[in-house]
């Protein structure tokens, strides 16, 4: 399982099609805003980070995160998930389509696994999902909690 958290309406569609036809193999869910994953977690855990045994909340093996989001960004989601140890050891990668250095430093200092650049045409971003589920669902995959 993995969640793409990302605001864009067209990139959701984009990456469920690749999914779809092409990595049916990995379930996936999908959120409109990191605030849509926070609120997600706060619901359907009953309280973020409390330790208590998840209901309905499946944790993902990945979560792939776009950066720029507007509310509540993907520096902002990132912080929040790696301060509870739920959330903590799941690998975090950033995905944008523009990132200064000091984005990308700070999104390490926060806790980010790695960075990636947003792909928007369809065969490169089908070969940047199969490669990213490979690396962090396959060969590098977390300890289970």
């Amino acid at each position: 399982m993995l969640y793409v958290v990302d605001d864009e309406a067209d990139y959701r569609f984009l990456v469920n099609q690749v999914f779809k036809r092409s990595l049916p193999q990995y379930a996936v869910r999908f959120f409109a805003s990191g605030y849509e994953l926070y609120e997600c977690i706060l619901t359907e855990s009953g309280s973020f980070g409390s330790g208590r045994k998840e209901n309905s909340l499946v944790h993902p093996g990945l979560i792939l995160l776009d950066l720029h989001m507007p509310d509540f960004s993907g520096l902002q989601t990132l912080t929040y998930l790696k301060q509870h140890l739920q959330w903590r050891r799941i690998p975090t990668v950033i995905m944008s389509s523009s990132l200064s250095t000091e984005e990308k430093g700070a999104c390490y200092d926060a806790g980010a696994n790695s960075f990636l650049n947003k792909p928007t045409e369809l065969n490169q971003l089908t070969e940047t999902m199969q490669s990213v589920c490979r690396y962090w669902l396959e060969f590098n995959r977390s300890p289970k909690m």
